[in-house]
């Protein structure tokens, strides 16, 4: 559902876009977000992110099924001089062969998590051809079935230690998704706000140009009467220049920032529309301790630390392993016949045993494995300190973004509040100077004041949703509809 309203939203937009009417039309923070995700490449990226660690899931899940192979010789020719030995002469001589071989084999297999083990069961064919100076000789070797294990004792288990983590990281690639998403988001407040800015500040540098004309023309004609000193004319006439410089600054700030929001949204046409700015979310406070546990749950920084536990414990248990002694035994047991004769190989079959015992144990290492093993502990031991610093460092950002968000809110209504007063003021000052109550320094001072509060109105606005946004991705947290952010992952791997 989520994604049709992201069609309809893009397809309005783009009917927008494609209209006579040239006048600007507002967009909102949301729907500038919807369009992000719709249209950035950096979502297309985090997409794909995904997809490829849902295969690599995937592909090890299949690791603990059972496997069927065939292998295949159909055609093995040669002809060559080997060395033989002479019974007769009693010397070594070259003498010619030419043979043909041919072999196939189909094995089932099925890996054992637990124990380490690998079993197995295979049938194969094996047929040999010679050709001597005077007649060909084949014959023929089966094996319809041979069921065998190789079973390593006391060894490292590489596959019970992937099993440990394989959930933990799908699980991290799920929630990085959506983290990727959170600092979409961001990138597209920023984008958004800086935006905002550059219009506002044309709009000042606009009006400065309009305001600063119209007060040099009124400081002209009052010059003559008297009711104006000499240096404020000239300070209006300067004041008069700088605004028209202001204004070409203003212009080419506003196109720079309309041309990386336009190549970020992969849209045209930004400049019919202008940024309608987001009020603030009435009646939320964000709990400190709320929000470290939502993070425990759902930051995939503090899930890749329990994954990083994990691989360092791997690690110190395969050194371990590797560097004292290696026990492994393989046995298999299966019918086997060999004849010069095609029916002959398939019948009267005889038992075909294997069984073997492998040890290795280092007698005289000068010490390189007690140095592997001590060189894992340490390893082990920092990694725990790393990580637990990873975990304060992550709390300490947390604490700070929350605090941060929950004061901002007052930030905001405090500049909303000086920009109506100083707007207000500014009014009052320019009609008590043009009645000649107060001097052009007090009027200059109240317009950048009043301009300043303006921009500043907005840049509380950037910092309070910037502030909430930073905490969902740490949280991965929608505390306006108070539920945990979700995507359809299935749809996903469809796209």
């Amino acid at each position: 559902m989520k994604r049709i309203v992201f069609l309809v939203l893009g397809i309005t937009i783009c009917s927008l876009i494609e209209g006579n009417a040239q006048e600007e039309r507002p967009i909102s923070m949301s729907e500038v977000m919807e369009m992000a995700y719709l249209n950035a490449l950096d979502a297309f990226k985090s997409k794909r992110q995904y997809v490829s660690s849902y295969w690599e899931y995937r592909s090890f899940q299949a690791q603990l099924l059972p496997k069927i192979d065939l292998s295949l010789q159909p055609f093995t020719f040669n002809r060559s001089f080997i060395q033989r030995y002479d019974p007769i002469n009693n010397i070594d001589v070259f003498r010619q062969q030419r043979n043909l071989n041919t072999f196939g084999q189909v094995s089932l297999s099925q890996n054992i998590m637990i124990t380490g083990a690998t079993i197995f069961i295979n049938s194969s064919f094996n047929r040999f051809v010679n050709f001597s100076e005077n007649d060909i000789l084949q014959s023929y070797n089966t094996t319809p079935i041979r069921i065998g294990i190789n079973q390593p004792i006391m060894a490292f288990n590489e596959l019970k230690w992937q099993n440990q983590t394989v959930e933990l990281e799908y699980k991290r690639a799920k929630k990085e998704y959506l983290l990727r998403r959170e600092e979409l988001n961001i990138k597209t407040i920023e984008l958004f706000f800086n935006w905002a800015l550059a219009k506002n500040g044309l709009q000042i540098a606009e009006e400065n140009k309009k305001t600063n004309s119209r007060l040099y023309e009124i400081g002209k004609k009052k010059y003559p009467l008297g009711t104006i000193q000499k240096d404020d004319l000239l300070t209006l006439e300067l004041e008069t220049f700088t605004a028209n410089t202001d204004l070409v600054k203003a212009k080419q700030e506003f196109q720079e920032v309309t041309s990386e929001l336009q190549i970020f949204l992969e849209i045209e046409d930004v400049e019919l529309f202008f940024p309608e700015l987001p009020e603030v979310i009435s009646g939320i406070k964000i709990d400190i301790e709320e929000a470290y546990e939502l993070a425990r749950k759902n930051n995939p920084e503090l899930i890749n630390l329990d994954i990083l536990d994990i691989n360092a414990a791997r690690d110190l248990d395969r050194v371990l392993k590797e560097n004292r002694f290696s026990l492994s035994v393989n046995a298999s047991y299966g019918l086997n016949q060999q004849s010069e004769e095609f029916s002959n190989a398939y019948s009267n079959f005889l038992d075909q045993q294997m069984v073997s015992i492998q040890f290795r144990m280092p007698l005289l290492d000068w010490g390189e494995g007690k140095g592997n093993i001590q060189k894992a502990k340490m390893d082990k031991e920092l990694a725990d300190i790393q990580n637990e610093q990873t975990k304060n460092e992550i709390q300490q950002l947390l604490k700070q973004n929350v605090n941060s968000f929950n004061l901002q809110k007052d930030h905001v209504a405090v500049a909303l509040k000086a920009r109506e007063i100083a707007q207000e003021s500014y009014k009052i000052t320019e009609k008590r100077f043009l009645t000649g109550k107060v001097d052009l320094l007090r009027l200059l001072s109240a317009r950048r004041l009043w301009h300043k509060s303006s921009q500043d109105y907005i840049q509380s606005l950037w910092n309070y949703w910037k502030f909430y946004y930073s905490v969902r991705k740490m949280t991965l947290y929608d505390f306006i509809d108070r539920t945990t952010l979700e995507e359809s992952f299935e749809q996903l791997l469809k796209d």
